[in-house]
């Protein structure tokens, strides 16, 4: 998968084989991880995928191969040196519990030699790239944090000294789906900025197709059973084994590759809280929507009200019809609005951009269109293929 560009790391012919095993962990692995890209690492219990991410970094020590970061064979350099060129997350934060947040990002900087002044304005402004107020988290400990705060802040220790590479053992699968679903979403975000190339481990095939860039599907002792990006994977399967491992509803698993911020918005009347009834009321005879969405004063969604709503005169229109809230970030896919929209009583969704600011509405026929568009596709590629590279023609993707 390598391209004319030099990867920012190669693995080539690494295996690990532990003292005492019959077989090997990782067997004869080569890879390419192309520069600024999340490439994902993905596949059953045992399959050596966390032992060949911890081989990157050198944690774990190969057997035989070769590690190149940027063209460097770094195989037999310094490990603890080859480590601070390295961001690592894991799934258990690792912080350290009597330092304060702080102290715990400036971690690596400090083993680097920089400077106090240097050190605070980098935490500051990494504590600001997560969401996080310096002058109210910085002095916290991490007991004093929620899990998802935990996270953020092992993701900006990862980042602190700058590194071109980070590491991610599966670091959101700890947390409630609520939550990881927003730390998705944010960090994908945070990825349009800052372009690192990442490395994530996940067990799970749907957190794959929605964070990666490529998608390594490996099989028993991490031979690669399929290396391409979501979209390929998800349309031409390699073999049986990708096939099982996607799982069935592959077409439901391809709304995961379209973000909101790659939709067209549906265009809602919307008013302010402060608005009048009766401009509330011409907003609603002017649309076919049978809703206005009320925002506030920073434009934030706040709630969806119709005509019976407004029959409630003696009720302020604040506090009347549905709340629209949480709004979906526009980070999140078209298959995070859907699993949000059947929880819903409205049958829509207001989208918002990293600052919660209204976008627009995503409704069922927006994400249907997309599924019919998707259906398409997949007829007109499957009719362009030679007979011979397909076997049978997937059954989902009949009318």
């Amino acid at each position: 998968m390598s391209g004319s560009a030099e990867p920012m790391i190669r693995l080539e012919n690494l295996t690990k084989r532990f003292p005492g095993q019959k077989q090997h962990a990782v067997d004869d692995l080569t890879l390419d991880i192309p520069d600024g890209e999340i490439v994902i690492l993905v596949g059953p219990s045992g399959s050596g995928k966390t032992t060949t991410l911890r081989m990157i970094n050198r944690l774990i020590e190969p057997t035989s191969g070769k590690i190149f970061l940027e063209g460097e064979d770094v195989t037999r350099v310094n490990a603890d040196k080859l480590r601070r060129r390295m961001g690592y997350v894991i799934q258990q934060i690792g912080l350290f519990p009597h330092a304060t947040i702080a102290s715990n990002i400036s971690t690596v900087p400090r083993m680097l030699g920089w400077k106090r002044k240097r050190i605070a304005a980098r935490v500051d402004e990494l504590l600001e790239m997560v969401g996080m107020d310096p002058s109210i988290y910085g002095k916290r400990y991490p007991k004093e944090l929620s899990g998802g705060q935990r996270q953020r802040i092992g993701v900006a220790r990862a980042m602190a000294a700058d590194p071109p590479v980070i590491l991610m053992d599966e670091p959101f699968s700890a947390i409630d789906p609520i939550t990881r679903g927003r730390l998705q979403n944010e960090f994908l975000q945070l990825q349009t900025e800052i372009r690192k190339t990442i490395v994530f481990v996940t067990h799970d095939i749907d957190e794959a197709i929605k964070m990666g860039d490529r998608i390594a599907i490996l099989d028993d002792q991490s031979h690669v059973a399929q290396y391409d990006t979501p979209a390929t994977i998800l349309t031409a399967p390699a073999n049986r084994f990708v096939e099982d491992f996607i799982g069935a509803r592959a077409s439901l698993k391809r709304l995961n590759l379209t973000r909101l911020s790659d939709v067209e918005l549906i265009h809602w009347p919307t008013a302010e809280l402060s608005t009048d009834r009766e401009s509330v009321r011409e907003a609603l005879l002017r649309s076919d929507k049978g809703s206005v969405l009320l925002l506030d004063e920073n434009h934030r969604p706040q709630r969806w009200i119709n005509a019976m709503d407004m029959e409630h005169t003696d009720t302020p229109l604040a506090e009347v019809g549905l709340p629209a809230t949480p709004a979906i970030d526009e980070q999140a896919t078209l298959y995070d609005a859907l699993n949000e929209m059947l929880t819903s009583l409205q049958g829509a969704a207001a989208v918002v951009d990293a600052d919660g600011v209204y976008r627009g509405v995503i409704d069922i026929e927006t994400i249907a269109a997309a599924i019919r568009t998707m259906r398409a596709e997949a007829r007109e590629r499957y009719r362009g293929e030679a007979p011979e590279a397909r076997e049978t023609e997937p059954t989902e993707m009949t009318s």
